[in-house]
C-alpha cells in the first residue's frame, strides 16, 4: 500500500515554489491565487489543445476581453472568429453560453461551488475542480493527462488508465491539500510535463524516485498501460447462385 502521500506533497510544493511555468493565466488577482476569470477562460482554451497554442492566443483574448461582463456582451461569430486556430469550434460556443448565463445568474462572478459549475455547458467534472482548486484553493484534485500519470507510476497501476478512472478519482483524494491546492494541483502538472513525461520519464533526476512504485519495479517504461483495442476479424461469406428456367 502506498504511504507517502505527505512526502509526495511536501516535495512536489517545494519543487513548484522554484521550477512553476510561466503562464498568462497565472497571473495573480491577489499575492497567492491565480485571476478565477483567467482560470475560466484557459481551462476552456487548453480542452484537447496543447499549452504552447493556448498561450499567445489566451493573452490576445483577455487583452479583448478582460472580464465575464466584457465577454458575455459578445455575439457568437465574434468569439468564433477570434477561435480560428484552436480548434474545437463547440468550447468557443459553450464558453460564450456560460459568460452569459454567469452575467446574468451569479452577477459576473464565476461559481465558487461544484453543483453550480458542474451545471455550466462544456463544464465536466476535471473542468469544474481545476477552476475551484486553481482559482479558488478549493480542496480538489482534478485528473488531468499529467496528474493521471503520475498517480498511476507512484502506485504502479499496470492496467490502461481508461479502465481505472474510478481508482484513480480515489487515489486523487488522498493528496489533497487543504491549505496549498492551487500550489499542489499546478505542481502535479508541471511536474508531468517537465519530468514524468509520456515516454522516457526523466526518472534519474525524479525528487520522487524513492516513493515510485514503478521505478523500484523497472516499470516506468511500460506505465500508463497503452489500450489495446480488440479487432474482430470480420466473418466473409460468399453465395453463388443457380439460376434454373424450367421452360427451356
Amino acid at each position: 500500500m502506498f504511504k507517502h502521500e505527505t512526502q509526495v506533497k511536501k516535495f512536489l510544493l517545494k519543487w513548484y515554489s522554484v521550477n512553476a511555468r510561466i503562464l498568462p493565466w497565472r497571473k495573480k488577482a491577489n499575492k497567492t491565487l491565480a485571476n478565477p476569470y483567467f482560470v475560466f477562460v484557459s481551462e476552456y482554451m487548453l480542452q484537447q489543445t496543447t499549452v504552447n497554442t493556448v498561450k499567445n492566443k489566451f493573452s490576445d483574448f483577455i487583452l479583448k476581453w478582460p472580464s465575464v461582463n466584457k465577454l458575455a456582451r459578445i455575439t457568437e461569430p465574434e468569439i468564433l472568429k477570434f477561435w480560428s486556430g484552436l480548434g474545437y469550434y463547440s468550447r468557443a460556443r459553450n464558453l460564450l453560453k456560460t459568460a452569459k448565463i454567469i452575467n446574468k445568474s451569479f452577477k459576473n462572478k464565476i461559481p465558487r461551488t461544484y453543483d453550480e459549475l458542474i451545471q455550466l455547458p462544456g463544464i465536466g467534472d476535471y473542468t469544474a475542480k481545476a477552476i475551484l482548486g486553481i482559482g479558488f484553493n478549493k480542496s480538489v484534485m482534478p485528473l488531468d493527462a499529467n496528474i493521471e500519470r503520475i498517480l498511476v507510476r507512484l502506485h504502479a497501476i499496470d492496467q490502461p488508465i481508461i479502465k481505472v478512472k474510478n481508482e484513480l478519482k480515489d487515489l486523487a483524494n488522498k493528496f489533497i491539500s487543504d491549505k496549498y491546492s492551487s500550489n499542489l494541483i499546478q505542481s502535479f502538472m508541471d511536474y508531468g510535463s517537465a519530468i514524468c513525461l509520456p515516454r522516457n520519464p526523466r526518472c534519474a533526476i525524479c525528487g520522487m524516485n524513492k516513493f515510485c512504485q514503478s521505478y523500484k519495479k523497472n516499470l516506468q517504461l511500460n506505465i500508463p498501460v497503452k489500450f489495446k483495442k480488440k479487432t474482430i476479424k470480420q466473418i466473409k461469406y460468399t453465395r453463388a447462385y443457380v439460376i434454373v428456367n424450367e421452360k427451356k
